[in-house]
């Protein structure tokens, strides 16, 4: 898979991932996290926690990086295989969610994107997104476009 999911270095996946939080925290919108790397049997690493944001905005991050190639011990090639990034309201409901840990109906591969009613919980529609799923600095990115537009009915 050629492009911004393809495999890479986990120092260059971790040094991007960074960069993208230290911007976000810079500019206000990411408060804490306390997002953390598990290793798992099989050849696999797992990022799990919760991003904080602002306006009581979570992201709850759990992702599974494939290790492609252990070559380099310390710093192997790695992709990642599933994710699932959950973005809700403190106190309320959930906003979106993309993931690809289940398949839906009708879509060419497991990549789609959860709607939802904050207020309420109740779903909306779910979008395929396939190759293009977004890396968690875009899910980010959306989250803060979206705490923007809608920063008064949260006060």
């Amino acid at each position: 898979m050629a492009g911004k999911h393809s495999p890479n270095t986990l120092r260059n996946y971790l040094a991007i991932h960074e960069t993208a939080l230290q911007r976000l925290s810079r500019d206000g919108f990411v408060e804490s996290h306390d997002l953390s790397l598990v290793p798992l049997g099989g050849g696999a690493i797992m990022m799990e926690g919760k991003i904080q944001c602002e306006g009581g905005l979570v992201c709850t991050v759990e992702k599974i990086l494939a290790i492609v190639d252990a070559t380099d011990g310390d710093n192997p090639l790695v992709q990642t295989a599933r994710f699932a990034y959950n973005v809700h309201v403190a106190g309320h409901h959930n906003l979106f969610r993309y993931d690809n840990v289940h398949a839906y109906k009708g879509h060419a591969d497991a990549s789609h994107r959860h709607a939802f009613d904050w207020r309420t919980g109740e779903a909306g529609e779910i979008r395929w997104v396939g190759a293009e799923w977004p890396t968690l600095g875009e899910v980010l990115e959306e989250a803060r476009g979206w705490f923007w537009e809608h920063r008064q009915e949260l006060a």
